[in-house]
């Protein structure tokens, strides 16, 4: 391949000398087929040319030969072609009519004169193209075809004139009826099927990627839809269903087929060489350009297409390039010899097959049998070639999926046997550790007079067995967030009477620990009283462990949102702020936890309580050090007013209950 390249960049030009000078027809046209490239001259000039006959006044060096010799590309000017042709009587057929067929299909204006050799005259005009209306007695065909006149003997010329936005690829083929009807018959059906085929395959790959969420694959069947698109155009077959309401119809599928393909195909690309993982800057700027460039599209019925495709086509063949170096890179990176040597063949080999039609597209490459059919024999390589990809792709990801289920399946049954069996060592162990903390407690009333080391050893036991309940609780309290079924049993309280009773009993219970209410503001909330009081003692016991003997504030404020915010405040160190995003996680212990005991659960069930009451809990740590935990959930307005209304009522009847200064009732 890279052979080919080089001798199609390289290969010499054809002098206008080794071209056939011209051709001989029958009055009625040709006994065979006749390819007109081989005896047409090109005429690219900017001068204005204003009759067909002015072609055959100007010398024959201004003229190249159309075979095997560099196209014009994209131009805005009429580019003309001559042939001279000599009509012989003695070359009669049986045939009735020949027809002349020129295109590519997506050519906009070609006109057609002959022009007698002997007068100067001309003695036949007429123009087709895809933004000329057919007329009613105009061949039907998806390639631009003229009915060939009836000529007398002498020396003619056939003159071309061709203006349109796309590249100026051009041919032309004199043909008799038979092979006419034969030709366009068998080239209507093969391109139908390969029509059929690109649409199926764009079914196929989109479904397929969307199912497995590959971008690869989604982007591969956008750049089929491309292909499709791009096919329909160029065959003609946009021009025959499309033109008869939209003239610029042609244009506006092939254009927007071929902006769509070089967008998609280098998205593609990088997606499947991994561009985007090893080289994401190279893909953020490979993916803007193909985003500018599947925007083209609006430029396909304009003349602005021709600066697009002189912009964009030289720009992707050196990102093709770029890419195909990075996949060479890559393969000898990833050292995966039979992965990369697969996309050589189905990735590789059909860039540079892009390549060379653009260069022959913009120019830069002759305009040949081999330029012209590379694309599309590559292209059918590839579709083959990622076909078998896919599908080796969708076994692989079928099988995958089947042990996933599997492995998800006995996951789910071992997490199932898990949780079941903590929750029975749950409830076992509760039973044992309220005894041994009776027992204790008992003791210590018993014992009050004994020697100072068994009471030291009582308040040991005690303290043990306290924070092994607690450890349980912990668990069995995860297992029951944990569990899909779960749900919470509300009740409206009063906020600043729940916050209150709480901490007194934290007093009562852990005497010593500095904990103080800053500010309650009330508010009456939907909550789940245990695991509300759960969750706030978590917090507490979290500040006593890590910062003992430092002060807690606790407060609670409503706010016009109708949200109520809890502030948890402790004086300790705080945690470290590289920290904060990881002490919600379950079983997360900090860089200081070795110095506390504990499982890494407090901070964790806490987050999950607070989110079953449809809240949101978060922290912060302060410039001097000190945690602040702010719960934030929703209140009942009405229930809160309600519950203020009848507070003050209450508060004016005792105030007149109450006597005043010795005096009478009030």
């Amino acid at each position: 391949m890279l052979t080919a390249l080089l001798g199609v960049l390289f290969a010499s030009k054809s002098l206008a000398d080794d071209s056939k000078t011209h051709f001989l027809i029958g009055s009625h046209g040709p006994r065979d087929d006749i390819d007109l490239v081989h005896f047409l001259e090109r005429l690219t000039t900017e001068a204005r040319i204003t009759k067909p006959a002015d072609l055959i006044q100007i010398p024959r060096t201004a003229f190249e030969p159309v075979l095997n010799t560099r196209g014009p590309g994209y131009t805005k000017n009429t580019v003309w072609y001559r042939a001279p042709f000599v009509v012989d009587d003695r070359l009669a057929t049986d045939q009735n009519a020949a027809f002349i067929r020129v295109g590519a299909a997506y050519l906009n204006d070609i006109a057609l004169s002959i022009i007698s050799g002997e007068t100067g005259q001309t003695v036949w005009w007429d123009h087709v193209g895809d933004r000329v209306p057919p007329r009613a007695d105009q061949l039907t065909s998806p390639y631009p075809t003229l009915q060939w006149p009836e000529l007398s003997s002498g020396h003619y010329w056939l003159t071309i004139g061709v203006k349109t936005n796309s590249a100026h690829v051009f041919e032309a083929k004199l043909l008799p009826e038979s092979t006419m009807i034969a030709s366009t018959g068998q080239d209507s059906y093969l391109k139908g099927v390969y029509l059929g085929v690109l649409i199926v395959a764009f079914g196929i790959y989109l479904a397929f990627g969307m199912l497995s969420r590959d971008k690869a694959v989604c982007w591969y069947s956008v750049y089929i839809l491309a292909m499709f698109f791009i096919n329909l155009g160029v065959s003609g077959y946009a021009h025959l269903m499309f033109t008869s309401f939209w003239p610029l119809a042609s244009d506006a599928i092939t254009g927007s087929g071929t902006a769509l393909s070089i967008g998609s195909s280098l998205i593609m690309w990088c997606y499947i060489i991994r561009v985007n993982e090893y080289f994401p800057k190279t893909f953020r700027a490979i993916a803007s350009f193909a985003a500018l460039a599947m925007l083209g599209f609006v430029t396909s019925t304009s003349d602005w297409y021709i600066i697009y495709a002189k912009l964009f086509f030289i720009s992707d063949i050196c990102l093709l390039v770029v890419l195909l170096i990075l996949l060479v890179y890559i393969s000898f990176r990833e050292k995966n010899l039979m992965r990369y040597s697969f996309l050589m063949v189905a990735l590789g080999i059909p860039t540079i097959a892009v390549i060379v039609h653009l260069m022959m597209l913009t120019g830069l490459t002759p305009i040949n049998a081999f330029t012209q059919n590379i694309y599309p024999m590559s292209s059918t390589v590839h579709i083959v070639m990622i076909g078998i990809a896919m599908g080796f792709r969708t076994f692989k990801l079928a099988h995958g999926r089947a042990e996933a289920f599997s492995t998800s399946q006995h996951a789910d049954q071992l997490a199932g046997e898990q949780r079941t069996f903590i929750t029975m060592l749950s409830h076992e162990f509760r039973t044992p550790l309220a005894i041994i903390q009776r027992s204790a407690e008992i003791l210590g009333l018993h014992l009050q007079n004994e020697q100072q080391a068994i009471i030291s050893r009582l308040a040991t036991i005690r303290s043990n067995a306290g924070q092994l309940s607690s450890l349980v609780d912990a668990f069995l309290t995860k297992d029951t967030l944990d569990n899909a079924a779960f749900t919470t049993s509300r009740e409206a309280v009063a906020i600043d009477t729940f916050l209150s009773e709480l901490i007194a009993r934290r007093h009562r219970e852990v005497p010593g620990q500095n904990i103080s209410l800053l500010h309650l503001e009330m508010a009456v909330v939907e909550i789940d009283r245990v695991l509300m009081e759960r969750a706030i003692l978590n917090l507490i016991e979290n500040a006593r462990k890590y910062a003992p003997g430092a002060a807690v504030w606790v407060s609670s404020e409503r706010a016009a949102n109708g949200y109520l915010y809890i502030r948890v405040v402790d004086e300790g160190p705080g945690i470290p702020v590289e920290e904060l995003g990881n002490v919600l996680d379950a079983f997360y212990r900090g860089r200081d936890a070795a110095k506390t005991q504990g499982v890494g659960l407090g901070l964790h069930l806490t987050n999950r309580i607070i989110k079953a009451h449809d809240g949101t809990l978060s922290l912060s740590v302060g410039e001097k050090g000190g945690t602040t935990v702010l719960i934030k959930l929703p209140f009942d307005r009405d229930k809160t007013v309600l519950h203020g209304t009848r507070n003050r009522v209450a508060f004016h009847e005792q105030r007149s209950e109450t006597p005043d200064n010795g005096g009478p009732w009030s």
